[in-house]
């Protein structure tokens, strides 16, 4: 949008327009990303201003004192405003304030973020600071307003020239799909296509590629390996990791590890033989080239393919797009590698296609639809991975665009209907060409689940971090239900007016069908509505008697997280799931009458195919998925209620402002489906990770997966942990279990002294967000006194975001709960220094834990512990990354010393230096120990 602009931004002691009030205006007047003009003042508010705003502005009591309050300034703003349009990030926020005193209320108000959400679908944040940085803006003084009002204006008008680069045909479906929704970054993307419009000369041919036709792979043929094995020269294979080796040639950053030598060869032997193997390979050995090699060497000789899972999207792409290039570089091969994903990772164009035709329904769908109409143009593959996606509801929202909604869907079913190929099968034909194919565990899962009809054909696997295998299949096994998946579903199936089946009405009367059999067809869809209307009522009522059961078994009280409640026997007997129980009887029978009548219209619409009717396939498929849906959703509750499966747990989970109520499920036992996919129908099946044993024994790991026949190595580590690492353990921390009160207190005090001596530094790891939450209160405002950064969870911020943070200030400390005890990589001496608070225990009131543990005679020491030293053995591995790196672990929990078990834990470390003495004596012994050449 042209023109004059003017933006504004407020500094406020709080978020609540009802008890909050303004502390700073700033407002910038522009014209086409040019400053005309500034305005800014400070407010008195009349109340005391919060530390934590302090904190965050800089803004203190003082320097509002002697400020104006807000009604003698709001003749001047106005007058400054005039009658432009009104720019802010996430603008409803300040028109909020700002209509509170009668200001602006008939302004027109452009919004940066949704604008930004948009127009840069790959932006991994769309918070202020990180746009304008990306953007090039210097935002000189963060959270003050004038700074921040002058980077909305900078930032609008470079989205807004952002916005005139999209195709007509884009900026039309974008205007189209905002329709009666009010939406902040409609009259921008207005004003964008006037513009373009104008620029366009009468009868012009308009050449507007909204990028929906992606390549095709139609080339693509599917492997087919050889008749006769050829088996690999293992001494070839070691020959390519010597100092003079190809890799070395190849590589400038090469080392020679011995361990990773002799992990290739392991897994050449494996694979010549047709074995399976389970191999733990310590930090540093360079397992993704160690298990590569053979399997590129393996892929080649035999036109074989090798499927490689993952458990983390992060190692997929560094296969992909690192370590493979480089080994094809290496060893001058070309074969095929690709990644192949779950269906709900892939766009479908047809699910698409129908939201823009019958429009979203609210501002959450209109954002997510808009972002992905941008992203088209630029993304080949469709993948999930590629946008940006804020929250839940954002997520959920791709979950119904995906093609995990068209289990059903024909292969060239996107060509025919579109005149694209459908992003989902692209990917499949890619993997039936590709002799190294990449998976996640969740993938294998569905597989298995399948009948092996997900993934291509193969005979050769090899899993690495596959210490998550157990709990990446028990995942992938899950099923939740709450009360708005099930409504949600109700209201698209909808009724004669919308919905689905306003749709089918409404094209069945448009066909050529005869009008009897669209009569009889619409008599139905009457009776299907009206008990799906009396269905909502049951829905919302059973979910309702589901909280009072929990409450009843864990009395719930509002709080930070999600309560969840095991329905096991002595569950089952309360009163309070009998009135739960005779809720589901009601709502079981509307649902049954619903499900079978929704299959029967399917199969009705199904005999319609001679007949010439609008999207008949979209409306035959989505018809079929509802059906599916709600059969497999009525199956589901009636296990929960009413014939629960022995090996299945069943548990609730309440959101913690008890809006949210789901019912879960999950596998007791995973094992035989481990046994299933892996060791009995695989030739060779190759299990590694950096943390497979407990107690120097692969025992544990092979006893959860069903390998106990499996071969297992342990090849070590290169790095010399004994003049790397100092373990220290403080002989005088009070014990966790007993004295948690004293035990936090000197937590608190421990990272706190540590940070003052190494200036940052630190990394902290706990097992309960609560406790760090509270740490970070306690030690935050002191260490920032001395210039030190503490970066947390306790405020939200993604992962990714505090680990740059960290990494990119001078003096931090890092900490974080469960997520950061692995895939955290941060060599050189931005980390010298490691906490971990305290063992890394399961939670015992954890559903899926409990119901295990009772499968054990003596399930502290059989289950409890061991899954704790896994644990505990991927936290430590986060300091020492590299040959060169040097530092201190400080393990807070005295139970490591004082309890039996403890030795355990210590056992299944590298050998390091240990020192037993006493806190205070930390902070000098880490500096000591850092200073060592």
């Amino acid at each position: 949008m042209r023109g004059e602009l003017v933006a504004i931004d407020l500094e406020t002691t709080g978020l609540d327009i009802n008890t909050d009030r303004i502390i700073e205006i700033g407002a910038v007047r522009m014209r086409a990303g040019e400053v005309l003009e500034e305005y800014s003042t400070l407010i008195n508010p009349g109340m005391p201003i919060p530390e934590r705003t302090t904190a965050i502005t800089g803004i203190s009591q003082t320097d509002v004192e002697q400020a104006p309050v807000i009604n003698d300034v709001l003749t001047d703003l106005m007058k400054f405003v005039g009658d432009a349009p009104i720019i802010g990030h996430s603008v409803s926020f300040d028109m909020n304030f700002m209509n509170k005193h009668g200001l602006f209320i008939n302004h027109v108000a452009l919004d940066t973020y949704d604008l930004a959400s948009v127009l840069l679908p790959r932006a991994p944040r769309y918070n202020l600071h990180s746009l304008t940085k990306t953007a090039g803006i210097d935002l000189e003084d963060a959270h003050r307003a004038l700074d921040d009002a002058r980077a909305s204006g900078l930032l609008y008008w470079e989205l807004y020239l952002r916005a005139l680069m999209l195709p007509v045909a884009t900026l039309e479906a974008i205007i189209a799909a905002a329709q009666g929704i009010d939406w902040y970054a409609r009259p921008t993307f207005a004003a964008a296509l006037d513009e373009k419009r104008s620029q366009i000369s009468p009868g012009a041919v308009i050449d507007d590629d909204t990028g929906t036709a992606t390549g095709t792979v139609d080339h693509l043929v599917p492997l087919q390996p050889n008749d006769d094995i050829v088996p690999l020269e293992t001494d070839q294979i070691a020959a390519l990791f010597q100092r003079d080796g190809d890799l070395a040639q190849a590589m400038p950053n090469f080392e020679y590890r011995q361990q990773q030598e002799q992990m290739a060869t392991l897994i050449a032997d494996a694979l010549n033989a047709g074995e399976h193997l389970m191999v733990e390979a310590g930090t540093g050995t360079g397992k993704s080239m160690a298990y590569l090699i053979p399997a590129f060497e393996w892929a080649a000789l035999n036109n074989e393919r090798v499927v490689i899972s993952t458990d983390t999207i992060a190692l997929q792409d560094q296969l992909l797009n690192k370590d493979i290039p480089a080994l094809q570089n290496a060893l001058g091969v070309n074969l095929n590698a690709t990644v192949l994903k779950g269906r709900s990772n892939y766009l479908c164009p047809l699910r698409l296609e129908e939201m823009k035709r019958r429009g979203p329904t609210n501002i959450e769908e209109l954002r997510v639809l808009a972002k992905i109409l941008v992203w088209q143009i630029e993304t080949e593959s469709s993948d999930k991975t590629e946008i940006s996606l804020r929250g839940a509801a954002e997520n959920s929202i791709w979950t119904r665009l995906s093609a995990a909604e068209g289990q059903g869907c024909r292969s060239n079913a996107c060509r025919d209907e579109l005149g694209i190929d459908c992003p989902f099968y692209k990917a499949y034909k890619r993997a039936e060409a590709a002799h190294i194919l990449i998976v996640n565990h969740a993938l294998l899962v569905a597989d298995a689940k399948a009948d092996n009809r997900v993934l291509p054909p193969y005979d050769y696997i090899i899993v690495d971090e596959g210490h998550h295998l157990e709990d990446a299949v028990t995942h992938s096994a899950s099923f939740v239900i709450d009360e708005s998946a099930l409504i949600r579903r109700l209201e698209d199936l909808g009724d004669e007016r919308r919905g689905l089946l306003a749709d089918l009405i409404t094209a069945l009367k448009a066909s050529d069908v005869p009008a009897k059999k669209v009569k009889r067809i619409e008599t139905y869809v009457g009776s299907v509505n009206e008990a799906a209307n009396d269905m909502r009522v049951h829905v919302r009522g059973l979910f309702k008697a589901v909280y009072n059961l929990a409450d009843a078994l864990t009395n719930l009280k509002q709080g930070d997280f999600t309560a969840t409640v095991r329905l096991d026997k002595n569950a089952r007997a309360k009163p309070a799931f009998e009135q739960a129980r005779q809720r589901w009887d009601i709502l079981s029978q509307f649902m049954e009458v619903i499900s079978e009548a929704t299959a029967e219209l399917s199969d009705v619409v199904g005999r319609f195919e001679s007949y010439d009717i609008d999207h008949y396939a979209d409306l035959l498929r989505n018809t079929q998925n509802v059906a599916r849906y709600l059969e497999e959703t009525h199956a589901s509750l009636h296990g929960f209620f009413d014939a629960p499966d022995p090996n299945t747990i069943y548990w609730i989970a309440v959101s913690a402002d008890g809006r949210r109520v789901g019912l879960n499920t999950a596998p007791l036992h995973v094992g035989p489906m481990i046994a299933d996919n892996l060791w009995l129908n695989r030739r060779s099946a190759i299990v590694t990770s950096a943390t497979l044993r407990t107690g120097n024994s692969f025992e544990y790991i092979q006893e959860r997966t069903f390998a106990e026949n499996v071969k297992t190595h342990e090849v070590g580590s290169p790095f010399d942990y004994k003049s790397s690492t100092l373990l220290y353990l403080p002989d005088d921390m009070p014990d966790p279990s007993k004295e948690f009160h004293q035990y936090q207190k000197s937590v608190e005090g421990v990272i706190l002294e540590l940070a003052r001596a190494l200036d940052g530094r630190v990394m902290a790891l706990f097992t309960s967000y609560g406790q760090l939450r509270q740490t970070s209160r306690s030690i935050s405002d002191a260490l920032a006194a001395q210039g030190i950064t503490v970066y947390d969870q306790s405020a939200g911020t993604s992962r990714q975001a505090l680990l740059e943070g960290f990494k990119t200030t001078d003096k931090a400390v890092l900490m974080g709960t469960r997520s950061f005890w692995e895939g955290i990589d941060i060599p050189g001496e931005s980390l010298s220094a490691l906490v971990i608070t305290r063992l890394p225990f399961p939670v015992p009131i954890d559903p899926i834990f409990a119901a295990r543990s009772e499968t054990y005679n003596d399930h502290f020491n059989e289950y409890a512990v061991p899954e704790a030293i896994l644990r505990f053995r991927q936290g430590f591995g986060r300091l020492i990354r590299t040959r060169t790196d040097r530092g201190v672990v400080a393990v807070l929990d005295s139970r490591i010393t004082t309890r039996r078990y403890g030795a355990a834990f210590l056992d299944s470390l590298p050998e390091c230096t240990i020192k037993q003495a006493s806190i205070a004596d930390l902070p000098n012994a880490a500096t000591e120990w850092l200073a060592r050449s």
